[in-house]
């Protein structure tokens, strides 16, 4: 019962996100065309992965401020090998592999010193920017082959449902959450905040790196889209990922979160991009705006969230 306690605020709010999102898309689809085409489902894929991957980070408690510039980066390479002649899978693993050792050296560097991840990953970003542009030059990388069809896109997107719900479900169980170390205190510390604990260490892995992963998936959708990569872009990136994280509830605190709300949160702020996008609005509009309410809006959730849960629950 304490259980379902802890989480029924969230489920509430996840219920709230899922009439939002109908009204969107019926408002939308009313007065554009919302699902014709690949666009809607590789938007919603890179926007749901990149919001995924910072709430994994957020619930380890080891924010990833890095996973823009991982995403650029990933694509990034993953065309430069295709340029080389690599095949299609051998140079998205590869991208991906790379992506996965760059979290685990942030995240390593996170746990053993107990530095902030905030200030470890941002120091990860400045180095994802200048391996990019070292790599392209400034200059955009065709794939050389067109847009994969809408089918593509929907098993992108399915992906996306089954990593991001999968994981906040399995983020329900207390045993997980202790392992990843999201239920420390600062008594669990005995008062010194830099003081090295094992379960640091591993959510640090956990969270840095698998954020990572996901941030490279993100990468290889939208540049599959594209079909073609460049450098640049990385804040914006980021930015939409950490108000979809936020507005779909996962705390800014750190720790805890829903189960759904990731994904719905992410298909509301694609749905509200692709209707400014029917209108003509300016790109400030489209991206930058539609990402600073969703942050502001979710530091709100966020709060209010924190305060409906149970004080002795985590």
């Amino acid at each position: 019962m304490s259980r379902y306690r802890a989480i029924l605020p969230h489920l509430v709010w996840e219920g709230v996100l899922f009439l939002v999102l109908l009204v969107a898309v019926l408002v939308v689809t009313a007065t554009g065309d919302l699902f014709r085409g690949s666009f809607v489902w590789f938007n919603l894929a890179n926007v749901g992965l990149l919001a995924s991957a910072f709430a994994l980070s957020l619930r380890t408690a080891t924010p990833n401020l890095a996973i823009g510039g991982i995403a650029v980066l990933t694509g990034c390479v993953y065309a430069k090998l295709t340029q080389e002649d690599w095949s299609g899978v051998l140079a998205g693993v590869a991208a991906v592999a790379l992506a996965l050792l760059i979290g685990l050296v942030l995240g390593v560097l996170t746990g053993l010193t107990s530095a902030p991840a905030w200030a470890v990953t941002l120091g990860g970003l400045a180095i994802t920017q200048a391996a990019t542009y070292g790599l392209t030059d400034g200059l955009v990388l065709p794939l050389g082959s067109g847009p994969p069809g809408t089918g593509t896109a929907v098993l992108w997107t399915l992906l996306l449902l089954v990593i991001s719900i999968g994981g906040g479900l399995l983020w329900q169980v207390p045993a997980v959450r202790a392992a990843l170390g999201a239920s420390r205190t600062p008594a669990d510390l005995g008062g010194d905040k830099v003081r090295f604990q094992p379960s640091r260490l591993v959510g640090a892995l956990v969270g840095i790196g698998g954020s990572s992963v996901l941030a490279a998936l993100a990468g290889l959708v939208i540049v599959s889209y594209l079909a073609a990569a460049a450098p640049g872009d990385d804040g914006g990136r980021l930015l939409i990922a950490i108000g979809a994280a936020l507005l779909g509830g996962v705390s800014v605190f750190g720790g805890r979160g829903g189960i759904a709300g990731t994904v719905l949160a992410s298909a509301v702020l694609v749905v509200a991009n692709h209707g400014l996008i029917q209108t003509e609005a300016p790109r400030w509009m489209t991206i930058w705006l539609i990402s600073i309410v969703a942050i502001l809006l979710g530091v709100l959730v966020s709060r209010t969230l924190e305060a409906l849960r149970p004080n002795q629950l985590t």
